[in-house]
C-alpha cells in the first residue's frame, strides 16, 4: 500500500469521526434549555468495584441497637412504710427516778381505829418525813413486842383487798396497810382472862427493807395466836 493511499484512509477516518461528534453536538444542543450556552455531555466515571472478599459476605451488617431507658424509680412517699422516713419523736424530758422508800426516811402510826363484835379494824400508815421522794409497792412485815422490846406471839396474814400498787410518796405523803384482828379467844386461849399478852408497840418493815420502825400500840390483845390481817400499801 502506498503513502499516497494511507493518507486518503486516514483522511476519511478524520473526517467520519469529525461527522460523528458534530451529530452529538447537535443532539445534546437539542436537549439542552434556549440559554444560549452550549451544555457538555456529562462524562461517565467509572465506579470503583468492591473487594472480591466483600462482595462473598452473606451476612448484612448488624443495625446498632438503640439504648433503652431505665424505668424510673418511684420516690419514695409517706404512704410507703418500707421507704417513708418518720418524723423525729420528739424528746420528752425525764422526771427524776424516785427511790425506794427506805425504813430511815419513814415513821409510822395507828390511825382510824375501829371496834365491832370483837373484831378490830386500823390503819398502819406510813408517812415519809424526808425530804426525798420515795415509793411504796406491795406487803410490809410486822411483830407485836411488849414493853421491853421482847417477841409476842405474832402471825401476820395478807389480804388481797387491796393488793400491791406502786406507791409515790412526796414529803409529807403517806401510804396505809389495812389492819384486821381479833379480841375473842380462839382454839386453847383462856376465855376469863386475855387471850394474849398486850402488846406495847408493832415493830413494822417497809416493802423490801430489813430494818424495823417501832409503832406504838394502844388496842390491846391480839386473839387468835397474834394473827393480824394486813392489805398491801394503797393511798
Amino acid at each position: 500500500m502506498t503513502a499516497h493511499r494511507l493518507r486518503t484512509i486516514g483522511l476519511r477516518t478524520l473526517q467520519a469521526s469529525g461527522a460523528l461528534l458534530a451529530a452529538g453536538l447537535m443532539a445534546a444542543c437539542s436537549q439542552a434549555p434556549q440559554t444560549g450556552k452550549v451544555v457538555a455531555a456529562p462524562i461517565a466515571h467509572p465506579q470503583p468495584q468492591p473487594p472480591a472478599a466483600a462482595m462473598n459476605l452473606q451476612q448484612p451488617a448488624e443495625t446498632p441497637q438503640a439504648p433503652q431507658a431505665e424505668s424510673p424509680q418511684p420516690s419514695p412517699t409517706a404512704s410507703d412504710p418500707t421507704t417513708a422516713q418518720a418524723p423525729p419523736k420528739k424528746q420528752e424530758p425525764q422526771a427524776a427516778k424516785s427511790t425506794r422508800c427506805h425504813t430511815s426516811m419513814l415513821n409510822g402510826s395507828l390511825q382510824n381505829a375501829d371496834a365491832g363484835a370483837g373484831q378490830r379494824y386500823a390503819e398502819l400508815t406510813l408517812t415519809n418525813n424526808s425530804g426525798e421522794t420515795c415509793t411504796l409497792y406491795g406487803y410490809g412485815g410486822m411483830q407485836l413486842v411488849d414493853s421491853s422490846g421482847r417477841a409476842l406471839p405474832t402471825n401476820a396474814e395478807r389480804t388481797p383487798n387491796p393488793g400491791p400498787s406502786m406507791i409515790t410518796l412526796a414529803p409529807g405523803a403517806s401510804a396505809s396497810a389495812t389492819l384486821h384482828w381479833t379480841v375473842v379467844p380462839t382454839g386453847d386461849e383462856p376465855t376469863d382472862g386475855q387471850c394474849q399478852p398486850t402488846p406495847a408497840r408493832l415493830q413494822v418493815i417497809p416493802p423490801d427493807e430489813t430494818d424495823a420502825l417501832p409503832v406504838a400500840w394502844n388496842s390491846g390483845p391480839v386473839c387468835g395466836g397474834g394473827t393480824i390481817d394486813g392489805s398491801a400499801y394503797h393511798q
